[in-house]
């Protein structure tokens, strides 16, 4: 009875040659696996958990007898061999494996070990780790188009089975098109492929896509997963880092066709190439993506030594496919990875500058982090031109400009124009600064008794300005102290908690519409500090004060200050400076010009912690740029001002200095905070900056607190070819771990790529587990495949487009993915290729496929900061340090790519966590793909996905009614709607219209969705279509690539 059992065991296993007579058993296919799931544990590499003095995973150690005396095995001799013997028995005490081991071995498995024994127990070096030998190429078979079809048509052959059948054009185009852009094509794209009937129409497609910008998009989701790229530091507070650039450096070195080897050298030792470009700099940012901590009482030396170890984790995984992690604590169990080798590698990265704790705190006091608190960057970093950032600063500029010439070729009250350039020309000619320092008094009045907390004034508007007190009570009247016109004021001393020192300027001829503070140098050492606030307002004649509000400040020299990471563009919640040697002045653009009456005076209370000396001018002159208020060709254009010709600059002038019109002076507002929001197209970006190397020492058990085990220095794994190694006169550096990575001496990384890459085209690796190539992982299905494709990879430049054009135009690629039932015992996991795996879309491009598909989705923009989707509010109100509020992004932010979605490690965006995205708080090669009601509810109600409907179903109402639910199948799934389909869908509109025809206010509830706007003739048809759209973007066809 059992010969059929394992007849039908060895077929499934390959091991029965087409004409039914057993095959050789091979050990790295047949046996290791074995091993290592039942034996390595107790009788592999690590010789702390080696039972019986027996070790199985080395031949010659196998041969020998243990301490039992007895001899493992006995080549060509089963009956001798112990190892055959103990798991062939029945005796408790004797079996193996160990019944505390949970581990069995089945009747087929016991029977090829036997075999194995019986064939002379051959062992080959593990596939992984041995040089890459060129293997010879099969010939092509009919229908094949390069050698990978060769490869695995001769695997077809010889198991006499059938490739697939070629899929349709239009599943073969979307597939594609998903695969290589992580978009569908668009029914034009379609039609033109289905048209086109030449011989390489498709690898004109194939060309097409990998052209595309969209293409780095989508292959920058794979390696940023790799880098475990996040916007946020994990530990702790979460808080925010800015790295968005190095996001920005991966699409491009896709989208250029970066050498793979060029990419791994800018990210390991960036900074250590001559003369590092601020690209290579950026790139180098890689090594500090490992999460981080500023938490108070955090352990320096502990969290250091996570770092260290998360780098080697990473850099293993990302580069060696290899599971590092065990050495941490101990020499691998499985795989010839000593702990030693996990120290050396981490010794690498020891010069990487850091902090344990990126905070000076009394008790971790970190000298150059003085003054950084929970809304700081994370240093070091970079300021580099950034591409998006200058592109969307020009575009707001020319939309700014487009909007002034609009708006004064729309000019209807030409007299008020008139008058004010008149006004202004006149006040120039009197004072050619464009300011006036009139005459005043200045007094320092005390803190009330009983001083409320002191807090940073922020005056945005009139109406907060509104709600501040007119004066304190309660403290004695302080004597003014007069100043002439044109004069410096001296502070007495810095003002205190509860002080307030007080500006009065006597009666300004003009409108006041900027204010202005000159500090001379001199006024504080260089280098000395201060904190500043200011808040202005008019003083009657009966010593009653109403409040000023001001709408922007700036200064020409100020210390960053920061909220949540992110850099103040002005200094309207308080001015930091760090005195240099030299002049500096400060402008606030009041919110609407003020004009004084005989017996008011103008008021600038002026905190400062430090004694300065100042002068305070103001001027009726106001910009979109506050430092541009007296510049030069400010004042130059306005001197001119009545003579001259009006232009749509001088118009602009008008606008700001006159402040009436507030619907344009906020258009006005918006359009600069957004240009001052792009930084002059720069960006900050973490990088790495070497540093004296820490010393390295292996931990026993990983611990931290124990420093007994021995120093170490760079070296490359010991298990591997090519090693390398540090000397005391010659310590090796992350450059030469990055050129001994890229060698042909290392074997490991081309496999690790390519076996990757064939999984973002197949759904499964060449061998299933991407991230560990080691004894636990799998053989290669087609092993000379994986070693032509690796060869043909490093040896021929590190070409990544090339091998993926080679890949997703092989016949392999195009086959169909409909199920074979004749494979589905034979190979149940389509390890032979017989035809294509369908598989769900990543999380970012299920949201990209439901933008896209309604024309919402912003294609145009590549790059720049992440934006955060549709969220409430409270999303965020459990972090804290600091404390923050989610803030929907807007305008086509709300609608960018997935993967420039914020990635907050701790708190993940609802729709990527239930569409299986990783946090990304250690490397991931292989995400998980689960099928959840989650993933429906979020498909359904998620404001994005909700919104991404309505429009479509706008889209649709826009063509003849005939046409609407196949035009909606051809942009949602890629093809026609089958008749079939059609009643149910149409019975599902007509209902849901007479029911928003009954329920009009349901219908207008649900058409609001979103920021985007949608014109409805017929709300209720409008929204029964949003419907209909919502069923056609939840199918399992719209999210899955076929």
């Amino acid at each position: 009875m059992r010969l059929p059992t394992l007849v039908c065991s060895f077929v499934a296993a390959g091991l029965l040659a087409a004409d039914g007579t057993p095959e050789p058993v091979r050990f790295n296919r047949d046996i290791r696996p074995m091993m290592s799931d039942t034996c390595f544990h107790c009788h592999g590499f690590d010789p702390k958990s080696r039972k019986g003095g027996l070790r199985l995973d080395i031949r010659e150690e196998a041969l020998k007898a243990g301490k039992s005396g007895e001899i493992a095995i006995v080549p060509g001799k089963p009956d001798q061999s112990e190892i055959i013997k103990r798991i062939f028995s029945t005796d408790a005490e004797d079996v193996m494996p160990e019944k505390e081991a949970h581990k069995t071995l089945s009747a087929a498995q016991k029977e090829l070990f036997r075999r194995w024994v019986a064939e002379g127990a051959v062992y080959e070096p593990h596939w992984a780790y041995k040089p890459l030998e060129m293997p010879a190429i099969p010939a092509l078979p009919a229908g094949g188009k390069n050698p990978i079809d060769a490869f695995v048509g001769a695997k077809l052959a010889e198991k006499k089975v059938a490739p697939s059948a070629e899929a349709s054009k239009e599943r073969l185009l979307r597939r594609a098109s998903l695969d290589l852009t992580g978009l569908p094509p668009t029914p034009a794209e379609t039609a033109a492929f289905l048209a086109d009937r030449s011989p390489d129409a498709y690898e004109k497609q194939v060309d097409r896509l990998l052209a595309s910008p969209a293409f780095g998009e989508r292959m920058a989701v794979w390696w940023l997963d790799v880098a475990r790229f996040a916007d946020t530091v994990g530990y702790h507070g979460d808080q925010n880092q800015r790295i968005f650039p190095y996001r920005d450096y991966v699409i491009n070195a896709f989208n250029t066709n970066k050498p793979f080897d060029v990419f791994t050298r800018e990210q390991l030792a960036g900074d250590l190439l001559p003369n590092p470009t601020e690209e290579q700099l950026v790139a180098s940012g890689y090594n500090r993506l490992n999460m981080m901590t500023r938490e108070g009482g955090a352990q320096v030396k502990e969290y250091l030594a996570k770092y260290g170890a998360e780098r080697v984790r990473s850099v293993s995984n990302a580069w060696l496919g290899s599971t590092f992690g065990c050495a941490e604590c101990h020499d691998h169990k499985f795989d010839p990875i000593k702990s030693a080798d996990f120290y050396t590698l981490q010794a690498f990265f020891a010069d990487v500058k850091q902090w344990g704790v990126y905070a000076d705190y009394n008790y971790t006091p970190e000298p150059e982090l003085k003054g950084v608190g929970n809304d700081h960057p994370f240093y070091p970093e970079v300021r580099s031109k950034n591409a998006y950032l200058s592109k969307k600063d020009a575009e707001f500029r020319a939309q700014l400009a487009s909007f002034y010439e609009k708006t004064f070729a729309e000019s209807k009250d030409p007299s008020d124009f008139a008058a004010w350039k008149k006004d202004i020309a006149s006040f120039l000619a009197e004072h050619p600064t464009g300011l006036v320092s009139p005459a005043g008094t200045f007094f320092l009045k005390a803190a009330p008794a009983t001083a409320p907390a002191k807090m940073a004034v922020k005056n945005t508007d009139a109406a907060t300005a509104a709600k501040k007190p007119s004066a304190k009570k309660g403290a004695a009247a302080p004597t003014p102290v007069a100043f002439a016109a044109g004069a410096l004021i001296k502070m007495p001393k810095g003002v205190a908690k509860g002080e307030d020192f007080a500006i009065t300027l006597n009666t300004s001829p003009t409108p006041i519409a900027s204010v202005r503070i000159d500090i001379p140098k001199g006024s504080l050492p260089a280098g000395s500090a201060a904190t500043i606030n200011a808040r202005f307002g008019v003083v009657d004649a009966k010593g009653k004060e109403r409040p000023v509000a001001f709408h922007l400040a700036d200064a020409t020299h100020r210390e960053p200050r920061y909220n949540s990471s992110f850099e103040l563009t002005d200094i309207n919640a308080g001015w930091s400076l760090k005195m240099p040697n030299a002049d500096v002045h400060a402008v606030w653009l009041l919110d609407t010009p003020v004009t004084l009456k005989p017996d008011e005076k103008f008021v600038i209370h002026f905190d400062s912690n430090a004694a300065l000396t100042l002068k305070a001018s103001v001027s009726p002159l106001s910009h979109d740029d506050p430092l541009k208020v007296t510049a030069p060709e400010t004042l130059t254009r306005s001197a001119a001002i009545e003579v001259a010709r009006p232009t749509p600059a001088t118009f602009a002038l008008y606008v700001a200095s006159r402040g009436t019109d507030r619907a344009k002076l906020e258009k006005s507002r918006t359009l600069t905070t957004s240009i001052r929001r792009q930084y002059d197209g720069h960006a900050w970006s973490m990088v790495t900056q070497a540093a004296k190397p820490l010393t390295v020492r292996v931990l026993p058990r990983g611990n931290f607190l124990d420093e007994t085990g021995p120093i170490v220095l760079p070296t490359t794994p010991s298990f591997l070819p090519g090693l390398r190694t540090s000397s005391e006169q010659k310590r090796l550096t992350r450059l030469d771990l990055a050129d001994w990575i890229n060698s042909k001496d290392n074997p490991i990384t081309a496999r690790t790529v390519m076996n990757r890459l064939w999984q973002i085209f197949h759904g499964t690796g060449l061998s299933a587990g991407l991230d560990d190539l080691g004894s636990q992982g799998e053989l290669p299905s087609h092993p000379e495949l994986l070693e032509w494709l690796s060869l043909e990879f490093r040896d021929k430049g590190w070409d990544v487009k090339k091998m993926i054009r080679l890949m997703v135009t092989s016949r392999t690629y195009r086959q169909s993915s409909s199920l074979r039932p004749e494979l589905k015992e034979a190979d149940p996991n389509n390890r032979l290729l017989a035809s294509q795996n369908p598989r769900r879309l990543d999380a970012e491009f299920v949201r990209d496929n439901a933008l896209f598909v309604a024309g919402l989705l912003n294609t145009s923009d590549v790059g720049g900061p992440s934006v955060k989707p549709y969220q409430p509010e409270g999303y965020y109100e459990p972090m804290q340090f600091p404390n923050r509020t989610y803030v929907a992004s807007k305008d086509s932010d709300q609608w960018r790519r997935g993967l420039y979605m914020h990635w907050q490690r701790m708190y993940l965006h609802p729709m990527l966590i239930n569409f299986d995205a990783p946090s990304r708080d250690e490397c991931t090669a292989l995400r998980n793909y689960s099928n959840t009601p989650q993933q429906a509810l979020t498909l359904l109600n998620d404001p994005t996905f909700v919104e991404a409907a309505r429009v479509m179903a706008a889209r649709l109402l826009a063509l003849p009614s005939g046409d609407r639910l196949s035009h909606g199948f051809r942009l949602a799934m890629g093809r026609d709607i089958k008749k079939t389909e059609r009643p149910s869908l149409e019975k599902l509109v007509a209902e849901q219209t007479a029911y928003y025809k009954s329920n009009p206010s349901e219908a207008a509830k649900l058409i609001k969705v979103g920021f985007s706007q949608s014109v409805a003739d017929d709300p209720a048809e409008l929204a029964a279509w949003t419907q209909a759209c919502r069923v056609l973007l939840n199918s399992h066809e719209a999210i899955t690539r076929y």
